[in-house]
């Protein structure tokens, strides 16, 4: 067995059943398995009965993407680990790419690039919120990486993970120790497993020219994409807990203050969003509203109201 491909999902539907063909296809030619870590308690995940020869699901019986990802990897049969999110739209090049970079750089993880997939770029350029997503870089790892060292044209030692497309040795997986699995949701996970990989020699790398589409179109809306964000300030304020003091988020008091009335009045805010016409040169106000939201969505995570 070449590869063992982990995706942990929760309640994405028709997302998932496009990121399973995608990979089904794409190990065609390698001995290769994936595997499918269902985190719902209250949905089932379902294969098409021709993919079934190389899929196979299993059941969380703990919460949380952490745990879901370290009940795969205990599954696996392969030496190679790909990390993958329910909602990434992965090709053969990129999986034969993969193979080919661990067999040439050893005690490592691997990120391959990533972007929106074309067709759902050009769609978020008619919507508000679409071009705030593209205007503040959260639609490629690019602009995740923002303020980053960045080379385009070929494979470089980079800062931190993102497990969305992560590709690791079972070895050096447990020799860090696997994901810790105390974090409420996704996010700060591989902040913290990042740390431990360092302590242990592993050189994190991306590699820029093996593009992978990252499918977020069922993730298009201001109100459900600013509740991700006030979970990642909830996830935070787990990692400050932890002991990841420099994490910590340090309000003065009018900010404070000033935060929980904007907080108190959500509401309205969201409220103004819909009032504004969707014309490119009202951009400027709806991207301000948006970025307030944003403080409040991270606030009132970080403090669990």
């Amino acid at each position: 067995m070449e590869l063992s491909i982990i995706i942990p999902t929760k309640d994405r539907g028709g997302i998932l059943q496009k990121t399973l063909e995608h990979a089904y296809h794409a190990i065609q030619t390698h001995q290769a398995e994936i595997i499918v870590v269902n985190d719902s308690k209250t949905t089932y995940v379902e294969v098409d009965p021709l993919f079934q020869d190389k899929i196979k699901v299993i059941n969380n019986s703990k919460s949380g993407v952490a745990s879901a990802r370290n009940l795969g990897a205990s599954q696996a049969q392969a030496e190679l680990l790909l990390f993958l999110d329910d909602d990434m739209l992965i090709s053969a090049g990129n999986i034969q790419t993969t193979l080919q970079l661990h067999q040439q750089y050893k005690n490592c993880c691997i990120n391959l690039n990533w972007i929106y997939p074309p067709s759902l770029t050009e769609r978020l350029t008619d919507t508000k919120f679409g071009r705030y997503l593209i205007h503040y870089g959260f639609t490629s790892l690019k602009g995740w990486n923002r303020g980053e060292h960045w080379d385009q044209t070929q494979l470089f030692a980079a800062n931190g993970i993102t497990s969305q497309y992560l590709s690791i040795e079972k070895t050096v997986f447990y020799t860090a120790g696997a994901y810790n699995e105390n974090f409420p949701h996704a996010g700060f996970e591989d902040y913290e497993f990042a740390q431990r990989l360092r302590k242990a020699g592993v050189t994190f790398y991306i590699y820029p020219l093996s593009m992978v589409f990252h499918n977020e179109e069922d993730r298009l809306l201001v109100k459900a994409w600013l509740q991700r964000k006030k979970r990642g300030g909830e996830t935070r304020q787990v990692a400050v807990k932890m002991g990841f003091k420099h994490l910590q988020i340090h309000y003065s008091r009018w900010k404070y203050i000033l935060l929980s009335l904007l907080s108190g009045i959500n509401g309205i805010l969201h409220g103004m969003l819909t009032l504004i016409p969707n014309k490119t040169y009202l951009d400027f106000l709806y991207f301000r509203i948006v970025n307030i939201l944003l403080a409040i969505a991270i606030f009132d995570g970080y403090h669990k109201k």
